[in-house]
C-alpha cells in the first residue's frame, strides 16, 4: 500500500505548482501558483474566441471562455493548454484558479523576482489578441507580445485572495 501511495504522490507533485505566493501591485492582490516547473505549453488551438476572451482586466472570464471554446483541445491531440491547466488546478485548498489577464501579468511582472521567476520567461495571458494569437508578457522588459496560440510559453495560474 505504501508503494502505491508514494507513486500517486510523486505523480501529483509532478503536475502541481512549485509554490503559491501572494503578491501585490497596482492596488491589487493576487495569489500566484507557479506552474513554470512544467514544460512550456500552448495557449490553446486556433479557435477564434473573440470578445469573451479579449478582456485586459478579467482573467477569470477569459479563462472560462477559452476552456468553453477549446474544450478538450481535440484539434491538437488533446494536449494540455494554459487556460485548461489553470481552470482544472486544485491547489492550496482552492479550485478557482485561472490564467491571468493582460493587466494581471503586469502585477506578476512587478513581482517576478519575489516569485523567483526567470527574467527570460515569456508568460501566457488569457487575453486573446486575434484568432491565431494571444497576448504574452516577457518578464525581462515587461513588454507585451502577440504570440501564435500554438507556440510554447510558460504558465502561472492566479486567483484573487479571499
Amino acid at each position: 500500500m505504501k508503494n502505491v501511495l508514494i507513486v500517486v504522490l510523486f505523480f501529483s507533485l509532478g503536475t502541481s505548482a512549485q509554490k503559491i505566493s501572494t503578491i501585490e501591485g497596482n492596488g491589487k492582490k493576487l495569489m500566484v501558483a507557479d506552474m513554470t516547473g512544467m514544460d512550456r505549453i500552448t495557449w490553446g488551438g486556433y479557435e477564434q474566441i473573440g470578445a469573451p476572451a479579449k478582456s485586459e482586466t478579467d482573467g477569470a472570464a477569459n479563462t472560462r471562455a477559452i476552456v468553453a471554446a477549446v474544450g478538450k483541445n481535440s484539434g491538437y491531440e488533446g494536449k494540455p493548454y494554459a487556460a485548461k491547466v489553470c481552470d482544472t488546478l486544485n491547489l492550496g485548498g482552492f479550485s478557482d484558479w485561472y490564467l491571468p489577464c493582460q493587466e494581471e501579468t503586469n502585477i506578476i511582472h512587478l513581482n517576478f523576482q519575489k516569485l523567483n521567476l526567470d527574467e527570460k520567461m515569456t508568460l501566457w495571458s488569457s487575453t486573446e489578441a486575434s484568432g491565431t494569437q494571444a497576448v504574452t508578457k516577457y518578464l525581462y522588459s515587461g513588454a507585451f507580445y502577440n504570440v501564435q496560440k500554438v507556440d510554447l510559453c510558460h504558465v502561472v495560474c492566479v486567483r484573487k485572495p479571499d
